[in-house]
């Protein structure tokens, strides 16, 4: 039990600072879905459909994806930990059991767009609750795109729709 506490002490420390983060949620998630989530502090996805081609007073984003070849043709060449992320995503229509809910977010530099949980709100639907955790600078003009990559597997099936809420904000998307 104590070796796993210095490990874990000893992780934490090692990748504090680091912006590409992969982390699994675990409690706050029902038993039969299996969670995956990475920030990524910039823009992976093509102008198209980067948050960027949303009206501006809608600084949250979300597209979905349930195959590779959909999702790959989506993400900017040069994006590698996103693509990397979606190399091990198995999508349902590749014969996996995942789908990619991709939430964007417009805020200033410094803050993170963290996972908090994901939840049950209908037959074949659920919903992201995302943070943003950091400090929160003063300039609210100058605003950076942040990104959240969420790997869903659902033993009863894909979902149908995805509600993302950040902070205040939502939206919905369309598995």
């Amino acid at each position: 039990m104590h070796r796993r506490a210095v490990l874990a002490g000893a992780f934490a420390v090692a990748t504090a600072g680091c912006t590409d983060r992969l982390h699994d949620l675990a409690a706050s998630t029902p038993r039969d879905l299996a969670v995956g989530s990475r920030y990524v502090d910039d823009d992976p996805l093509v102008p198209a459909e980067s948050v960027h081609a949303g009206p501006p007073e809608l600084p949250t984003h979300a597209v979905s994806f349930r195959s590779a070849t959909e999702a790959r043709r989506t993400v900017r060449a040069g994006a590698e930990r996103t693509l990397s992320f979606v190399d091990a995503t198995p999508f349902v229509d590749d014969g996996g059991d995942a789908v990619l809910v991709v939430v964007q977010r417009l805020a200033p530099p410094g803050l993170d767009v963290r996972l908090g949980s994901v939840s049950r709100i209908g037959d074949h639907a659920l919903r992201i609750a995302a943070d943003e955790i950091g400090h929160r600078p003063g300039d609210e003009d100058d605003l950076a795109v942040h990104t959240l990559l969420v790997r869903l597997a659902d033993e009863r099936g894909p979902p149908e729709r995805v509600v993302v809420s950040v902070e205040d904000d939502r939206t919905g998307v369309t598995v």
